[in-house]
């Protein structure tokens, strides 16, 4: 098992999707894993710690997870399956661990928010890990800084390009 971190969100421009980059510590390389455009704009807020006066939904998830007396543990990206990762919340509940099935772009928003480690496995890094320093060094430049400078107002507003069809790449009806 390896702990993997949140590096930051990216834009696929081929495939005009979000994808959430995990950065493996003291290593070159980096687990892209695409998500839903509702779940990168939550991890954005949960990057930015924003907060809000009434729970969004994944502070709803937490809020009722907390009050059956549960306290989030971890999160395991545990297996790749035609494309699609799989994971594991992982619950303390009266001093005994209950896995919850979760998609991980879900449990990566949970986790940021309450500050909980998430693991992969070897076998899922050399299966869908990128090494960042077969990039050149512009590419990866820019994709440092892009990370760095990720900025809330520039997401909000390709989501709402999205939802009145004006996005990148989209023909409208």
């Amino acid at each position: 098992m390896k702990e993997v971190k949140v590096k930051g969100l990216a834009f696929d421009k081929r495939n005009n999707t979000p994808v959430v980059i995990l950065e493996i510590p003291n290593s070159s390389l980096v687990l892209p894993i695409w998500i839903g455009s509702c779940e990168a704009f939550a991890l954005s807020l949960a990057l930015q710690k924003a907060e809000f006066p009434r729970p969004l939904t994944h502070d709803l998830m937490l809020n009722i997870i907390e009050s059956f007396g549960a306290i989030p543990q971890e999160l395991f990206i545990d297996s790749l399956e035609d494309n699609t990762y799989k994971a594991k919340l992982i619950l303390k509940v009266n001093d005994q661990k209950k896995e919850i099935d979760c998609r991980p772009s879900d449990g990566i928003v949970l986790a940021t928010k309450k500050s909980i480690p998430i693991f992969t496995t070897e076998k899922i890094i050399a299966e869908g890990g990128i090494r960042i320093e077969d990039q050149d060094q512009t590419e990866e430049r820019e994709f440092k800084d892009f990370v760095e400078h990720l900025d809330i107002d520039q997401i909000r507003k390709y989501f709402e390009n999205e939802e009145k069809g004006e996005g990148e790449g989209h023909e409208g009806n």
